[in-house]
């Protein structure tokens, strides 16, 4: 009795396996390049606004470290839901634009070294931000509507039989 229990255990690790080997092997492969050109964009940003934040601390300029540390934030915000690929991506994508814009225009006059750059980057990634959160909301509509069309519930793939 307990071989075919066993042959059935490895039976299915290997189905499993098998699961795992057809994923796309590489991140720029399970993502549309908008969404990756985004996403390694605002890294590049979320990393340059923390070093700039640090410069401003160093400098003990409170404003300028405040506004860096929430361009941070707001960035690491966007990217995060790019990433996870959230239906959220591109309701949040205003906001950061409006935000980002802002915050800039603060840091405009800043001689704090790295802030300009920071500033120079978030005109970059603007339109980057609006395209891949856009891909991002479409897939996810299309994800939706082909889910809801022709599936088979469990109840009807029984073809009504009892398992009592």
């Amino acid at each position: 009795m307990g071989q075919p229990t066993k042959q059935q255990g490895q039976s299915t690790q290997q189905q499993t396996g098998q699961q795992y080997q057809q994923q796309p092997q590489s991140f720029d492969q399970a993502v549309p390049q908008q969404v990756s050109q985004a996403i390694y964009q605002l890294e590049q940003l979320e990393t340059n606004a923390e070093w700039a934040h640090g410069q401003a601390m160093k400098a003990g300029d409170r404003f300028t470290s405040g506004k860096l540390a929430d361009v941070t934030q707001i960035v690491h915000l966007q990217k995060t839901l790019l990433l996870r690929e959230s239906d959220l991506a591109q309701t949040v994508s205003l906001c950061t634009q409006q935000a980002l814009q802002q915050s800039t225009q603060q840091l405009h006059q800043s001689q704090i070294p790295g802030v300009q750059q920071v500033v120079q980057q978030v005109q970059q990634v603007s339109q980057t931000i609006t395209q891949a959160s856009s891909q991002v909301g479409q897939q996810r509509q299309s994800q939706q509507m082909g889910g809801q069309g022709g599936g088979q519930t469990p109840s009807s793939r029984s073809g009504g039989q009892s398992f009592y």
